[in-house]
């Protein structure tokens, strides 16, 4: 039986995953959003239920394939299972059934009411559709297709109108998709029929083909100067692109001030992505005394308050602000089960940074750390690069500040319930 430290092993990114037994046969395949965290979860066994734990029984191996996502781990896994039909897929899938997208078929003829195909999400299979899947996880579906949606429009009215829908006047559809009597040969009709083909492509693990296509597309606008289309184009490349970031789906839209801020700090600290998940640091205490620290996250540039946690100091009783910064750090990498961060942000200057970045290498961590100084209102990067708060774009400072801020609201009120409770315990003695 496979035991912690195998998978623990594991990335900590977007993947798929597959157990095999003896003979390294594949018994089952699963997909997360972090590997290491998941592979993690099959080691309490009380919580698997009994089919999952006879398939860790089983297991003599585990194998993972990192990826850049979870929407590319959701479709790689669909591919995945369809290819090699794991015995305890099949198994789950008695208990839990799968998603299926279908794509209603085309015809030429205008009279018909699929000329524009429609694309459902189902369990069960029915005649007059393709089909595409398993998909196991049906809100990262629904989350996948939403965003391609933006991409590649394509109609989701239930019934058809006399005249365009609300969603034609903000840009989200082509008009002539959900109408009554559409136009004959009208080319946003050749439009809509390609984005559905691009939809497919996608689904069936073929993104890059499309995002090549749309890359040639734009390169023959642009030697035809014709601008327009290829502005259009470049965004169409790159929207495709952001469905697939390293960062997990957001179930919600970036606000786009923070998804400005997350460029902007991209670019200023030379990060490899964007930071969708920023971890703020912060300690609180007088003379050492009922020390606290605390950690803050911040996800897609908004607070993500389930994910805070505080720390009692242990070891160090006199003021040491570097010192209890360490412990923090060191005691917050020992959980596994949290997610890691794109960066870290540390309250203090160069000490605090030195401090943070001597437990990362403990940890053989290559995350990128800076420090926030509160006094010489600096922006420390290195021993040898720091920026003045003033000449940070507002719209970054903004975010540091409200990360920074939080991270000492959510300290300093937790070491006043800790100075009032050590008050009172003085008084009844």
């Amino acid at each position: 039986m496979l035991t912690r430290s195998e998978f623990k092993k594991a990335p900590s990114k977007p993947g798929i995953y597959f157990f095999l037994d003896k003979s390294g046969k594949i018994l089952y395949i699963g997909k997360a959003v972090n590997l290491k965290l998941r592979l993690l979860s099959y080691t309490d066994i009380k919580t698997l239920g009994p089919a999952k734990e006879k398939m860790v029984k089983e297991s003599a191996k585990v194998k993972w394939l990192e990826l850049e996502s979870e929407a590319e781990a959701l479709i790689e896994e669909a591919i995945a299972i369809k290819q090699r039909r794991p015995r305890y897929n099949i198994v789950f899938r008695d208990d839990k059934q799968y998603f299926f997208v279908g794509f209603s078929h085309s015809t030429s003829s205008w009279q018909s009411k699929e000329r524009f195909p429609r694309i459902i999400l189902t369990h069960q299979k029915k005649n007059g559709f393709e089909f595409i899947g398993p998909f196991t996880d049906g809100n990262s579906l629904k989350s996948v297709l939403y965003n391609l949606k933006r991409v590649f429009p394509y109609c989701t009215c239930k019934e058809k109108h006399k005249r365009p829908c609300v969603r034609s006047e903000i840009g989200r559809c082509l008009e002539i998709c959900c109408l009554k009597n559409p136009p004959e040969n009208d080319p946003r009709e050749k439009i809509y029929k390609k984005n559905i083909r691009a939809i497919k492509n996608v689904l069936r693990g073929k993104r890059r083909d499309v995002s090549k296509s749309i890359e040639r597309e734009m390169n023959t606008f642009s030697k035809k100067q014709n601008f327009e289309e290829a502005r259009k184009k470049r965004d169409q490349f790159f929207a495709l692109e952001n469905v697939f970031r390293h960062a997990p789906i957001i179930k919600r839209e970036l606000n786009p001030e923070r998804a400005k801020a997350l460029v902007l700090a991209k670019d200023l600290l030379n990060l490899p992505d964007l930071p969708h998940r920023i971890e703020g640091y912060d300690i609180s205490n007088i003379q050492g005394t009922n020390a606290v620290g605390s950690m803050v996250v911040f996800e897609s540039g908004e607070p993500k308050k389930e994910d805070y946690r505080l720390f009692k100091i242990r070891y160090k009783k006199t003021p040491d602000d570097t010192a209890m910064h360490q412990e923090v750090l060191l005691r917050r990498l020992k959980h596994d089960e949290w997610p890691l961060p794109d960066l870290f942000l540390i309250d203090g200057g160069l000490g605090q940074l030195n401090a943070a970045k001597k437990v990362l290498e403990l940890y053989k961590l290559n995350i990128p750390v800076v420090g926030l100084a509160k006094k010489e209102e600096e922006l420390w990067v290195s021993s040898s690069r720091k920026f003045p708060l003033k000449q940070l774009s507002p719209i970054l400072l903004h975010l540091f500040q409200h990360i920074r801020n939080e991270s000492h609201r959510f300290a300093i009120n937790f070491h006043r319930k800790r100075r009032l409770k050590s008050l009172l315990t003085e008084k009844i003695k």
